[in-house]
């Protein structure tokens, strides 16, 4: 079963990979270089309210259920009881900080409007809200209904970004113009997949939240599980993301432009990783140790020779295929993105040996290695990028997924009964092992 839903779940991400290109490419020539780093910026604000008021509880969702520490229906009554009072404080949090005048701090300027603010928070709602009916798919091992979504998701968003890029081709228009038809585009998207997955909860799920004075214990433990997850995520967040803020401080919103969509293209090589984690992650936490760890070396080695092919292509097309799909005028964009790609390489592999540490409930090694790698985040870019600008944050950014990687995988080969060190490239019964699992797959 893990090896037909693995294989599915990658297969099924060739096209959502493809089409997450298409979609970026022409939501990319909608902003423009003015308006695609302050785009950015916005998601990027939005991903940390999420993080920071999601308190992890997605995985935590997929660990007590896959594991049966929980029933279904307690799981279900401490997660939507804990989004319901998050998005209640968060809502409140925003109106205050605008009335206060502070919201500048997190709304780019000429942004700072109650509009934007409402958006940033139903972006936020909504990307919760899909993720918790998705941690339920994933704990029941459902990948057929979330891979099947996926693509759903990604071609209408292939579909929807070049009409409406042909349709402003004749409109001459602000860059505010420009980032508002992007954001109302995106909101219409955001929509219509919560409205899928709630629809697909009800028919397929429909766990009826318990939640009384009965299970406070419970409670306590399943927030103290999700808040080391939590914490692992938020420096790990920073370790993605702090660059654009400080790219932000230090450069104009060109430079931020040509940096984030460089940014942006290697997080869509780092989903095909998480895609890959959070199908092995149930099936990890529900093993015994010996098993969780065959398990993971056969699909770390293969994942690693799979991301060396993908980022080799990467790096060596990306002088073509930069100015050809995104316009000349991202050029500069090339050299950064070569740079994190090699990055991303490590921090993709990273991604599975953190799944192996979450599963063995050893989630504070995680948190280590991310935490020395945020360190080396802000030293280095603040050190690099008044130097050499874009691409000092580029190499900032290698530096610290390097580290991480380093530390993550000492921690592997030290702080588990793991029998091989060799984590990298399949051997020959790796590969007869694959071949005959293809083979079944196909054949079934």
């Amino acid at each position: 079963m893990l090896g037909r839903n693995l294989i599915n779940s990658v297969l099924t991400q060739i096209p959502v990979f493809i089409l997450g290109i298409v979609s970026g490419v022409f939501s990319t020539r909608i902003l423009g270089e003015e308006a695609k780093g302050v785009f950015s910026l916005f998601q990027a604000n939005y991903l940390l309210f999420l993080l920071i008021f999601s308190f992890g509880i997605q995985t935590g969702i997929v660990y007590f259920i896959s594991s049966k520490k929980y029933t279904e229906q307690v799981v279900a009554g401490i997660s939507w009881a804990i989004f319901l009072v998050s998005s209640s404080i968060l809502l409140g949090l925003l109106f205050t900080t605008y009335y206060l005048d502070i919201s500048s701090f997190y709304l780019p300027e000429n942004y700072n409007t109650i509009p934007y603010l409402i958006s940033l928070f139903v972006l936020f709602f909504l990307s919760f809200f899909n993720n918790l009916i998705t941690s339920f798919f994933q704990a029941r091992s459902k990948f057929n209904i979330i891979n099947r979504i996926s693509i759903i998701n990604s071609v209408i968003n292939a579909a929807l970004f070049p009409i409406l890029y042909f349709y402003l081709q004749e409109k001459q228009i602000t860059v505010i113009e420009k980032f508002n038809y992007v954001l109302v585009a995106t909101l219409i998207l955001l929509l219509l997949n919560s409205i899928i997955w709630f629809y697909l909860y009800m028919r397929q799920i429909a766990i009826i939240p318990k939640l009384n004075t009965t299970i406070v214990n419970k409670i306590k433990e399943f927030v103290a599980y999700s808040l080391l997850i939590y914490i692992g995520m938020f420096v790990n967040f920073f370790n993605y993301r702090l660059d654009l803020w400080i790219v932000n401080h230090y450069l104009d919103e060109k430079p931020l432009s040509h940096y984030s969509l460089a940014a942006n293209i290697v997080q869509i090589i780092l989903y095909l990783s998480v895609t890959i984690a959070s199908v092995i992650l149930p099936k990890l936490s529900n093993s015994d140790d010996d098993k969780r760890l065959v398990i993971f070396t056969k699909i770390s080695r293969f994942s690693f020779s799979f991301f060396f092919l993908l980022v080799v292509v990467a790096f060596s097309t990306a002088y073509f295929i930069i100015p050809f799909m995104y316009g000349e005028e991202f050029t500069p964009t090339i050299i950064p993105f070569q740079i994190l790609s090699i990055g991303i390489l490590f921090s993709c592999i990273t991604q599975i040996f953190s799944v192996l540490m979450v599963s063995s409930n050893r989630n504070i090694f995680n948190i280590i290695a991310c935490s020395v790698g945020l360190v080396f985040t802000i030293v280095f870019d603040i050190y690099l990028i008044p130097k050499f600008n874009i691409n000092g944050a580029a190499i900032a950014t290698l530096i610290s997924y390097f580290a991480i990687f380093v530390i993550t995988y000492i921690f592997v080969i030290t702080k588990t009964s793991i029998k091989t060190k060799n984590l990298f490239y399949p051997t020959k019964r790796d590969i007869r092992f694959l071949y005959s699992m293809v083979t079944k797959n196909f054949k079934s």
